[in-house]
């Protein structure tokens, strides 16, 4: 939903037709679709990952024209070259099949579908007749060979307005489809446009057909992503036509095309297969022809070694009649015949060809006597001549000696030793060469300076205080220490406040659980204390008690007979005062009494006559309604409700008059069949009530026939009483937890006691949350020093669970140790060293956990980890550090999560590392929600609503609800596991399959089912549900239509019709918004999330709902007599009020001491609190009143320093919030750290932004956060509304403790896309390779820095031996060492580490920069190599500070546009209007050549990698002979002797590390770049590009590719914002929506301030270097130390050192570069600020 209207950005018409204009060039015609429609969609698509963020598991389709003009494209590929004769159709195989692997990998669900009226640009059809032909004759056989022999739904079809592709279309529901647009041709060939233009319509045909278009090319696989633009059809585009003269010039180019390639290339399905005799009867008859058909009869029986070959030496003559003349016409009759071709490889051809003229052979039998085949196929060979003395005479060919091809250079690495690695590295067999001042990298700051990464990140601050050996700090002034006093007594109060709405504790003391301190004596484990009771119990006999012993059982009686006369009384006083008030006040009365925790209220015996008296005060209520039978069911479920809480009461004896009464109920209402099972089974006592109750009963008969239900009691409970019956799943009490937990649950307490690591997964609502308390518990109970770390994925997630644990535990030091520590990146409260709970960020702990200083004292103690949310380490960003918490964790690992895709395979992975740790595992998965979520649809009004009052508002009923089972689709063929059923909806269900007669026997009818079960329980009803879903799954397996009716039955008449499935105009969603939400509070659901997905819209709504509200309440203040009366009231009451305060005044001053001073009553009047600004209660949804809370909150944001906008304050007062990361800090802080008026009830309409998957937890509220609420409501659709979002999101609705029931609404969105949703499954987990060079060098760090502790070693060493790396990786343990061993090169080459393993120099800077890689190490090698200092050297400031933003921008600010979008016209047409350049310029040559020359070794250093295993590891390996896909010998060998395979064997290349499919095409060992490395390395050698640090992305953007230009332009919008800082600029030019501007931003500017301080802590240790007689850097840079180890509570710390000044003996040019860093850093970050204060 676009409400910011981003997606109407600039009118670009500048080419004008009509349908009397007449007749276009294709060329314009191409411009004319552009302007009108494709740019536009390019502007807004979205470079995203299409399987974690969009697609998921979801079906969708790849063009296979496109997939095979990517396979054609290929450089490498010799098939269809004008300059090669070659054929290599195995080689193309294996390239497409890798293609095809990197989505099957992915688990993705996709089928191949075919265009033959858009098949030109596969083809090629402005090249030669031979390429042409060449790629049409491959087309077709890759078509087949995807058919036949890889498991992948392949359709051909002639267009897509074909009736069968809209029927699939129909059938299928693909989410989109991946394909190329065409590319944007400048000056290009007639024949190049026509191409793109057909590419162009037949996108625009599919996005009408409502299909969002990815594109192919230019994507990137990282990991388990598929990274590419995303662009989603539009309303206004499926209304769009093509006009006459547009329509004309896409046909005639068609047609022109056509008669260009000349012939028809069907691809048909099925095809026949025919021998080489049919063959040889179409094919030209003459000697070519039949050496032809003899290669084709040979090559099925050679060796795919053979075919790997350099291209044969021809005759000119021949090489020129092959080209222009017969391999065109054979090709050509290949193609288009409907028949399967035979197979071709070019290569052997030509070599058979070359060896029969060097032979002069004339039959076979002379050049391969030992073929094999049936006799029909011999006696075809046997015919088969050919006049070889004739060819050698026409095209004589020296005779071939196969020239050995030169094997790679032996890469000699340089030599290393670290006695950690070295055992580990033993296996690796590697050539080293001697250590020599020539290998060892010269630093540009002449000296190597060892890493001392004491420091935090992103300030020169030490992370360990001063009594654990850390610097001194700066001394803080008077002033400073108050400041710091004052924001540490603020910390404590919001902890304290959120920690009692956490806990209920509000008004009164937080009951803590008080631990006592450890100290010296061992702790004993719960499990042993259970263990030993029950042994005592079972071997002990009963002890006589002592006299002691029996006085205090006699004192403990008399109390307690005390305690219940007192209790007693205190009861019927209460009943007393309530005899003369109203039945409707004694119902208050008694629910206050409820609510009552006094122990007198609670006490068993009162407990239970208040609930009588409350059952007989409904029934009393019940009869004296003048229409007793509306209410029937409603009342009846508040009676049972009330019967179940008498019978769970621990009361010994109830009187014999309340049993009857009790008995009575049942009877009158109908459920005296189940009276056994509803009251409590106990003794009866003589005694009677304090009160009379109602009569009921007389003889057997009820006084109240209205009272009966009008079903069976059975039946009545499923239709009325399913959210409030028992959700416990086989629970049992248990001593460890204050509650009777569920069998999975008591399994979870049990794998903690063992200290096991654990992976818990449970829908939101499941019970999770005390997993995590039970753990610290032990922890706090077990040491005084034992630590445990809980990671949180949000910040706000993080102050939850600390304010919880704040009021939950409780202990008392002897020491200075304290419970909690909290840590993130903005916010570190108390001290982590003392603390045994630290609640932090992975983020945070990744860098804690490979901290050498923490290594040292910290780490060791950690005894437990609880990684919370734990999906996210499948984000695209953040995801690898995850992983590397988990490979590193020095202790048992607790994961816990509601949505994660097969989970199976995850614990696989997780189980294998936490092994390799010595730790057991366990894995426990419970899938039931405890309250169940409703859905509904919410049709929005084309009508213009009209809002007068909350109180007016009549529900609109358009709130439609969704039964599960009808948001099947008709091509459903299986139930999701997690469609959950209420007990309503499973009746539903089994009276619409009753009624189509699908039940014979009546097992399934509910009072057969239930027989003699009593009051039903969410288990019993799960039971049924599975009944009821096995009679129903067969029928959509077998019976389709059958399938189809039962779905219409269940689905409401009003979502039947066509206009669902048209998702509201932009009018319609505004103006239904305020109704949508009325409606809810009417309802009475309330409090609701309303999750938008694009922040922008977040504030366009609240602000629309505000201005509503705030509209009509001034309508009716203008209007309403009643409050003008009362604001002339208040005006006479303030004139009145001013004559009383200044009469007061004048008996002050007067100060007469005889008379007593005058008391003020003003205050008390209802007019002085009076405020005609407040809202009124008819126009704001907020809640119970909170004001003085919420005036603080208002106060605290109207703060100059906070700038929070005007409308959110306004909102605020209205009980509407808005969640998102783009809003100031200081709201987002008030929102986060008082989610607790969200709790109270106050806020009671909240809009966030869920999470996007392009921004690192951006938004809490779907991830886990304590903010429960009654209804999540969908606003609009979004591409990033995935399985997972839909899941996490629609989990906020119906939290345990707060709710029975959870309502989710979708509102704006089509309901086809509901469907999807609702039936989406989860994605499995991604993942990111962890092992990346920063994360090696870091490892390095770990070891040096901690003085190899213990832990470092260990970790390292658990890393090397691990069996896989990551849980997708398929790279085994052997090379994932040759794969350290060769990062360590690097690392050496590139001069961060030393021979030894000591991290040197600029280590700092690239490990701190981790995320970026391989920024962090290109920007390291332009500093080391001089071109930073050179481009900051520049006489001119101002282009010293341009020059160097350019080149950040390339690192560290990458971000695409669509190619399309980035035409040089439209370019130039914004750039007249907008003042950005929006294309980054490229990088200037020499800065490409640097890292060009960077990359080469890079290449050679990896390529030896791949060699070295390849040679090492061979045996193992085995033959590269299996493709990627279809897997399985591609041939069965000739083994006898034969001349042509005998001369085959000699020239053969003989690749080690290449693939011998790439090698047929003549490639060797020698590769030409890492991607040519990557993609064409052999089988069973698993390469990832992006852990290899290439710096080829960066020399593609520079002046070197100018000829070469990139798939994608670099977006300038750092450089722009720099110069102009106007986000409205950067959404209408640069493209970047407005809501996603913030995340850019705030990246960029976190990474300039680590450089800056990267670089302060440089210089300081240089100078240091320089300085041998200073030791301290306090001392070098004259600053004050104090010993202060006081805690630290901070917001946004500032980063670096303060008016940081040139360190003694810093060189002018070393300064030179801060300064411009610093420059750039300060004004980057002052523009940044002024926007997002």
């Amino acid at each position: 939903m676009d409400l910011e209207d981003f997606e109407h950005g600039l009118e670009l018409h500048s080419t004008r037709t009509s349908h009397n204009q007449g007749q276009i060039s294709p060329e314009k015609a191409l411009r004319l679709l552009d302007e009108t429609w494709y740019i536009q969609a390019a502007r807004r698509a979205r470079w995203m990952d299409l399987i974690g963020d969009y697609g998921g598991k979801e079906i969708f389709f790849i063009d296979g024209d496109s997939l095979i003009q990517l396979v054609f494209d290929t450089p490498s590929l010799a098939l269809g070259r004008s300059f090669d004769n070659s054929f290599q159709l195995l080689h193309a195989k294996c390239i497409l099949e890798k293609y095809l692997s990197e989505f099957t990998q992915r688990d993705t669900n996709f089928e191949i579908v075919f265009f033959n009226g858009v098949r030109h640009s596969s083809i090629g059809v402005g090249g030669s007749e031979f390429s042409r032909n060449s790629r049409a004759l491959g087309r077709k056989i890759l078509f087949h060979h995807m058919r036949l022999n890889i498991q992948i739904p392949i359709h051909a079809f002639q267009s897509p307005r074909d009736q069968d592709w809209l029927d699939l279309v129909s059938r299928k529901q693909p989410m989109f489809i991946m394909v190329n647009d065409g590319g944007t041709p400048v000056n290009a060939s007639a024949d190049r446009y026509k191409c793109t233009l057909l590419q162009r319509e037949l996108l625009f045909e599919l996005s009408r057909q409502g299909l969002a278009l990815a594109l192919m090319k230019g994507a990137e696989y990282r990991d388990s992503k598929i990274m590419t633009f995303v662009c989603e059809s539009r309303t206004y585009v499926q209304n769009l036509e093509f006009d006459s003269a547009l329509q004309h010039a896409v046909n005639s180019s068609r047609n022109e095309l056509d008669e260009h390639v000349g012939y028809d290339t069907p691809l048909s399905i099925p095809a026949t297969q025919h021998p080489l005799e049919w063959w040889s009867t179409c094919l030209p008859d003459r000697d070519l022809t039949r050496v032809f058909l003899l290669h084709a009869a040979v090559l099925p029986q050679i060796g795919v070694q053979l075919l790997a070959r350099k291209l044969p030496k021809l005759h000119p003559k021949l090489e020129s009649l092959l080209q222009e003349n017969f391999l065109p016409s054979v090709f050509r009759i290949l193609a288009q015949s409907d028949a399967l071709s035979p197979d071709i490889d070019g290569r052997l051809f030509l070599e058979l060809l070359s060896f029969i003229v060097q032979t002069k052979s004339t039959s076979y039998r002379q050049v391969c006597p030992s073929l094999q085949g049936t006799d029909e196929e011999l006696r075809f060979l046997s015919n088969l001549t050919f006049d070889g003395p004739s060819l050698a005479t026409l095209y004589s060919i020296p005779l071939y000696h196969a020239v050995p091809v030169s094997p790679p250079l032996q890469y000699q690495l340089l030599a290393f030793s670290n006695h950690v690695f070295d055992t580990a590295l033993a296996d690796v067999h590697v050539h080293h060469t001697s250590q020599s001042l020539a290998d060892v990298p010269k630093s540009i700051f002449g000296m190597h300076i060892l890493a001392n990464d004491a420091k935090h990140w992103h300030n020169t601050r030490a992370i360990l205080p001063v009594h654990f050996g850390g610097e001194k700090t700066k001394s803080l002034t008077e002033w400073e220490k108050r400041r710091r006093d004052k924001r540490e007594h603020r910390a404590q109060t919001r902890l304290q406040r959120q920690a009692a709405s956490l806990t209920g504790a509000n008004g009164n003391m937080l009951n803590k659980i008080t631990i006592a301190p450890v100290g010296s004596k061992a702790p004993v484990s719960n499990i042993q204390e259970r263990k030993s009771k029950k042994t005592r119990e079972a071997h002990s006999k009963p002890i006589p008690l002592t006299g002691v012993q029996k006085a205090r059982a006699k004192i403990l009686e008399d109390q307690t007979k005390k305690t219940e006369k007192e209790a007693t009384e205190w009861w019927e006083g209460k009943l007393k005062a309530m005899n003369h008030d109203t039945i409707e006040e004694q119902l208050k009365s008694i629910d206050f009494l409820k609510r009552n925790p006094s122990h007198k209220a609670t006490y068993p015996s009162v407990a239970f006559e208040i609930r009588l008296y409350h059952l007989h005060l409904i029934l009393k209520s019940w009869t004296m309604k003048p229409d007793p039978d509306v209410h029937r069911d409603d009342i009846v479920v508040k009676i049972l409700c009330l019967l179940s809480e008498i019978k769970l009461l621990p009361v010994p004896t109830i009187p014999r008059t309340a049993r009857k009464f009790l008995a009575d109920v049942c009877l009158s209402i109908g459920f005296d069949v189940l009276t056994d099972t509803l009251l409590p089974n106990i003794d009866l006592s003589p005694e009677s009530c304090a009160f009379k109750p109602i009569k009921l009963v007389s003889k057997n008969a009820s006084l109240y026939p209205f009272m009966t239900i009008r079903l069976s009691p059975v039946v009545w409970q499923l239709e009325h009483f399913g959210e409030y019956m028992d959700r416990s799943m086989d629970s049992a009490p248990d001593t460890r937890v204050a509650f009777s937990p569920d069998r999975w649950q008591r399994e979870v307490l049990d794998a903690i006691d063992e200290n096991q690591s654990l992976l818990a997964l449970a829908p939101t609502s499941a019970g999770k949350t005390f997993i995590s308390f039970y753990a610290m518990e032990k922890v706090l109970r077990e040491s005084d020093n034992g630590i445990l770390v809980y990671v949180a994925p949000t910040k706000a997630l993080v102050n939850q669970i600390a304010a919880e644990v704040y009021g939950r535990f409780s202990k008392n030091y002897s020491g200075n140790q304290t419970i909690l520590a909290v840590h993130t990146r903005d916010t570190r409260t108390g001290d982590l060293q003392r603390a045994q709970i630290l609640i932090t960020v992975p983020e945070m702990l990744g860098i804690l956990i490979l901290s050498p200083t923490m290594a040292q004292n910290w780490t060791s103690r950690v005894k437990r980890i609880i990684l919370d949310e734990i999906h996210s380490i499948g984000q695209e960003q953040g995801g690898a550090v995850w992983e590397q918490i988990i490979l590193l964790a020095p202790c048992p690992v607790i994961g816990l999560s509601a949505t994660v895709g097969s989970p199976e395979q995850f614990n696989q992975w997780l189980e294998s590392v936490q092994k390799a740790h010595c730790f057991r595992h366990v894995y426990i998965h419970h899938p039931h929600r405890y309250s169940h979520l409703r859905k509904y649809f919410f049709l929005p009004s084309p009508e213009r609503s009209s809002f007068k009052s909350l109180s007016e508002h009549e529900i609109s009923k358009r709130l439609t609800f969704l039964h599960p089972l009808s948001l099947l689709s008709d091509n459903s063929n299986s139930l999701p596991v997690d469609m959950a059923l209420e007990s309503r909806d499973c009746l539903s269900l089994y009276r619409t399959l009753r009624s189509h007669s699908l039940l014979e026997d009546d097992d399934l009818s509910p009072d057969v089912f239930f027989k003699s079960r009593g009051l039903l329980c969410q288990k019993d009803i799960l039971e049924y549900e599975t009944a009821l879903k096995n009679a129903f799954v067969p029928v959509m397996a077998h019976d389709p239509n059958l399938m189809r009716k039962i779905i219409s039955s269940l689905t409401p008449k009003v979502l039947s019709c066509d206009e669902v499935d048209i998702p509201p105009s932009t009018g319609e969603f505004t103006e239904s918004l305020l109704e949508l939400v009325c409606d809810l509070h009417k309802l009475n659901n309330l409090p609701a999330i309303l999750f938008s997905l694009d922040r922008t819209n977040c504030e366009i709504m609240a602000k629309l709902l505000v201005k509503k509200l705030e509209r009509a309440e001034a309508a009716w203040k203008q209007s309403d007599r009643g409050w003008k009366v009362k604001l002339a009231e208040v005006e006479s009451w303030r004139k009145m009020d001013k004559v009383r305060s200044a009469q007061r005044q004048k008996e002050m001053k007067q100060k007469k001491d005889d008379d007593a001073p005058r008391e003020d009553t003003s205050s008390h009047a209802w007019q002085a609190t009076f405020n005609e600004e407040d809202p009124l209660a008819d126009f704001s949804f907020a809640g119970r009143p909170s004001w003085k809370m919420m005036d603080k909150v208002i106060q605290d944001l109207s703060g100059p320093r906070v700038q929070t906008s005007d409308w959110a304050i306004r909102a605020l007062r209205r009980g509407i919030a808005v969640h998102h990361a783009g809003m100031s800090k200081g709201y987002r802080v008030a929102i986060e750290k008082r989610v607790f008026l969200f709790r109270q009830g106050y806020i009671r309409v909240m809009i966030s932004t869920g999470i996007q998957a392009h921004v690192i937890c951006v938004d809490t509220l779907a991830l886990g956060i304590n903010a429960p609420a009654r209804t999540s409501v969908f606003c609009g659709d979004s591409p990033y509304l995935t399985a997972l979002k839909y899941r996490q999101c629609a989990g906020r609705a119906g939290r345990r403790g707060f709710d029975l029931l959870g309502n989710v609404v979708f509102y704006g969105l089509p309901y086809s896309r509901v469907q999807r949703l609702v039936l989406s499954r989860l994605p499995a987990l991604g993942d990111s390779f962890p092992l990346t060079s920063t994360f090696i060098l870091r490892l390095f760090n770990l070891l040096q820095g901690s003085n190899y502790a213990d832990f470092a070693v260990k970790s390292v060493q658990s890393v090397m031996d691990l069996p896989r790396i990551s849980h997708r990786s398929d790279m085994g343990r052997d090379q994932v060492l040759h794969h350290v061993r060769f990062s360590i090169e690097y690392l050496r080459r590139a001069g961060l580490l030393t021979h030894e393993g000591k991290p040197v120099n600029l280590f700092g800077i690239a490990s701190h920069l981790y995320h970026t890689e391989p920024s962090n190490f290109a920007f390291v090698h332009l500093l080391e190599s001089g071109v930073i200092h050179k481009i900051c050297g520049q006489p001119s400031s101002v282009e010293a500070e341009k020059s160097l933003l350019i080149l950040l921008c390339h690192l560290f600010g990458r971000r695409y546009i669509p190619r399309n979008y980035s035409q040089p016209k439209v370019i130039a047409k914004l750039r007249e209007i907008y003042p950005s350049l929006i294309i980054l310029p490229p990088l200037p040559s020499n800065i490409g050549a640097q890292l060009q020359h960077h990359n080469k070794d890079i290449l050679n250093m990896f390529s030896s990698y791949a060699l070295s295993y390849a040679a090492e590891h061979q045996s193992s390996l085995g033959i590269d002979n299996v493709l990627p896909l279809s897997n399985g010998p591609l041939v069965n060998a000739v083994h006898s002797e034969s001349p042509f395979v005998d001369h085959l064997n000699k020239t053969k290349i003989m690749p080690t590390a290449r693939s011998v499919f790439a090698a047929t095409s003549g490639l060797d060992d020698h590769f030409t770049s890492i991607h040519d490395l990557v993609s064409t390395v052999r089988k069973g050698i698993h390469l990832h590009e992006h852990a290899i640090p290439s710096m080829q992305g960066f020399i593609d953007h520079s002046a070197l590719s100018n000829l070469m230009k990139p798939e994608h332009e670099l977006n300038a919008y750092i450089f722009d914002f720099y110069s102009h800082g106007q986000l409205s600029t950067l959404a209408e030019a640069n493209g970047i929506r407005r809501g996603d501007v913030w995340h850019e931003l705030q990246e960029f500017h976190l990474t300039l301030k680590t450089i800056q301080t990267s670089l302060q802590e440089l210089l300081i240790q240089l100078s240091l270097a320089r300085n041998k007689e200073v030791k301290d850097a306090n001392e070098l840079l004259n600053l004050e130390a104090e010993d202060d180890d006081e805690d630290d509570v901070s917001e946004g710390d500032e980063d670096g050192i303060e008016g940081f000044k040139r360190p003694p003996k810093t060189s002018s040019n070393d300064w030179k570069v801060y300064e411009i860093f610093d420059l750039i850093t300060n004004t980057f970050g002052k523009k940044f600020h002024e926007i997002f204060a």
